[in-house]
C-alpha cells in the first residue's frame, strides 16, 4: 500500500485496519486501464464497514516502490459529493503548513455532479527531497443499492524518487492535463458489495 501517504489515501474517513490477505471486495474482476498501461490488482483493504479500498499496479511494480498506482475507494455513505471534497481540501490545506511541494486544484463537471482533485505531496530527508507524488482523484456519487449510496473516488497516483524529482516534475509539467482530461474522460468501473460474513478486515 502507499503508506507513505496513507492520511491521504482516506478521503474523509480514517484508516482503522489493514487487510493481508488480497481479496477482491468490489466486483471488479478485471484489469484496470489508465493511460495506456495495465493495473493489476495488488492491494485490498476494508478498514470498516464503510469503507473498502483496492490498490492497482502496473507489471513489475511493488507496493514498497512504484511508479503509477490505480486505486479505487468506495465509501458508503450519505454525505455528498461536494462535502467530500471539502473535506480533502481541508486535509490538503493542513499539509501545506509542513509540506512545501503540496499543492491543489480542484475541478467540477459541467453537470455538478463529479469533481476531479489533482494535488501534489513531497517527503523530505535531510533537507533533500525524496519522494514527490502526484495525485488525481475523481469523486463520484453512486448508488449501490436501491437503499445504499456510496462516493466512489477512482485515483491515479505518480511518483518520482530522488534524482529522478527533477525529470518528473519537467514530464508532469507536460503531462498534466493530459492526465486530468483522461481521468475525466475514462469509465470508472462498475462496482458491486456483497455481505461476506468471514471477509478478512
Amino acid at each position: 500500500m502507499n503508506r507513505l501517504f496513507i492520511g491521504f489515501l482516506t478521503v474523509f474517513f480514517s484508516v482503522t485496519a489493514i487487510a493481508q490477505n488480497l481479496v477482491e471486495r468490489l466486483g471488479v474482476n478485471e484489469n484496470l486501464e489508465f493511460n495506456n498501461t495495465t493495473y493489476k490488482l495488488s492491494w485490498t483493504a476494508k478498514p470498516n464497514d464503510n469503507y473498502i479500498i483496492q490498490e492497482y499496479l502496473p507489471e513489475g511494480e511493488s507496493l514498497d516502490h512504484f511508479n503509477q498506482m490505480m486505486t479505487i475507494h468506495l465509501f458508503l455513505t450519505d454525505i455528498k459529493c461536494k462535502d467530500a471534497v471539502y473535506k480533502k481540501v481541508n486535509e490538503l490545506i493542513t499539509r501545506k503548513k509542513y509540506d512545501s511541494t503540496c499543492n491543489y486544484q480542484v475541478n467540477e463537471s459541467v453537470d455538478g455532479k463529479e469533481f476531479l482533485i489533482d494535488f501534489l505531496l513531497g517527503e523530505n530527508k535531510d533537507n533533500k527531497m525524496t519522494i514527490v507524488e502526484f495525485n488525481v482523484y475523481r469523486y463520484k456519487q453512486i448508488q449501490i443499492s436501491s437503499k445504499q449510496n456510496a462516493i466512489i473516488v477512482y485515483a491515479y497516483t505518480k511518483r518520482g524518487y530522488g534524482n529522478d524529482i527533477t525529470t518528473f516534475f519537467e514530464t508532469l509539467e507536460n503531462e498534466k492535463i493530459n492526465y486530468l482530461k483522461r481521468m475525466f474522460s475514462t469509465k470508472i468501473p462498475t462496482v458491486t458489495i456483497e455481505n461476506k460474513q468471514n471477509d478478512p478486515c
